[in-house]
């Protein structure tokens, strides 16, 4: 008879970690399914399939757990922009990658969740707190590399890249709106192809 091989039984951290992504993963789909409003601590314990009283040991307020679904996008993101930045041979290159990475974003569900935390700070103070510092650093980060593709063709201004990035970042998150409203991808594609060209022409010229 075959002796049965005890499993090795998971550290701590590891349990504390998986009950985390749990946490997160629920939060974001209660945020895309039924907006900031709908996202109580009850909904998501209900979408986790766990204690409130778990959910709380790893957040123990709303603010935070949200705090945390956009710190993780944020860090997502942020590995892909650099690594799409690093595969661009020249600086038009990299800014091309770079606005395709960025737009890929827009069907992500995450996206739409993070969309829902920002429109709520503006009525919550204690979210605003706790989402402000992360963002600004994101961005922050973003405009910095911006920067460095500009100063890399010989372009100085950063001035004109700051209107740039701000209609770039109106441009995606209408689009999100968009594809929440009617995902139809293809529709949303030949709208970036547009935006894309158009902007690679202002920064670099035709």
């Amino acid at each position: 008879m075959t002796p049965t091989l005890a499993r090795p039984r998971r550290s701590q951290a590891d349990r504390s970690a998986a009950t985390r992504a749990k946490v997160l993963a629920a939060a974001r789909d209660v945020l895309c399914a039924q907006g900031y409003s709908g996202a109580t601590m009850h909904a998501i314990r209900d979408a986790a399939g766990m204690s409130l009283g778990a959910i709380q040991h790893q957040f123990p307020t709303k603010a935070k757990m949200m705090a945390a679904v956009a710190a993780e996008f944020a860090a997502y993101r942020t590995r892909v922009y650099s690594e799409a930045i690093r595969a661009g041979a020249t600086p038009r290159q990299s800014m091309e990658n770079l606005i395709d990475a960025n737009f890929r974003m827009v069907s992500r569900p995450e996206m739409a969740a993070v969309l829902e935390i920002h429109l709520a700070r503006r009525n919550d103070p204690e979210l605003d707190q706790e989402v402000g510092p992360g963002t600004r650093r994101f961005e922050r980060r973003v405009r910095l590399w911006g920067h460095f593709i500009l100063h890399a063709a010989g372009i100085d201004n950063d001035a004109a890249y700051q209107s740039l990035q701000l209609l770039n970042n109106a441009v995606t998150r209408g689009l999100t709106v968009e594809y929440i409203r009617n995902p139809d991808m293809a529709l949303i594609e030949r709208s970036v192809a547009i935006w894309k060209r158009q902007m690679l022409e202002l920064v670099f010229g035709p």
